[in-house]
C-alpha cells in the first residue's frame, strides 16, 4: 500500500512534463520553507532544519500521522491543512495553508525517501 503511496504522489507532482516537475517541486520547497522548515528536517529544503516536530523524511513509509490517523495521501493533505481540526490541542498549528498548497506540501513528503 505504501509504494503505490509513493507512486501516485510521485505521478500527481509530475504533471505534464519536466519543466512542470520542477516547478511543482519549486513550489512545494518554498511552501516547506516558510510554513513547515521552522518545525521540521525535510530533505531537499536547505532550511528545513526544525526539532520542534518530527524529521519528515521517509514519512510515505510510516502508518500513522500524528500518533492518531492512517497514513493516506488525503488524511495528510488533511491534517497539513487543518491539524487543530482533526486532534484539538496538538503542537502542530493551523498554518493557513488552502487545499491546494497543503496537497502540493504532501505530495512532496511522499517522495522523500528514508534519510
Amino acid at each position: 500500500m505504501r509504494g503505490l503511496i509513493a507512486i501516485v504522489a510521485v505521478a500527481a507532482l509530475g504533471g505534464c512534463g519536466g519543466g512542470t516537475d520542477r516547478a511543482r517541486l519549486a513550489e512545494a520547497r518554498t511552501l516547506i520553507a516558510s510554513d513547515c522548515a521552522a518545525c521540521h528536517q525535510v530533505p531537499g529544503v536547505s532550511s528545513a532544519k526544525g526539532r520542534v516536530g518530527p524529521s519528515l523524511a521517509g514519512i510515505a513509509h510510516q502508518q500513522i500521522i500524528a500518533g492518531h490517523f492512517a497514513n493516506t495521501p488525503e488524511t495528510l493533505v488533511n491534517w497539513i491543512e487543518h491539524p487543530q481540526h482533526m486532534l484539538p490541542g496538538n503542537a502542530m498549528p493551523e498554518m493557513g495553508l488552502s487545499h491546494e498548497q497543503a496537497r502540493t506540501i504532501a505530495t512532496y513528503l511522499y517522495t522523500l525517501e528514508d534519510r
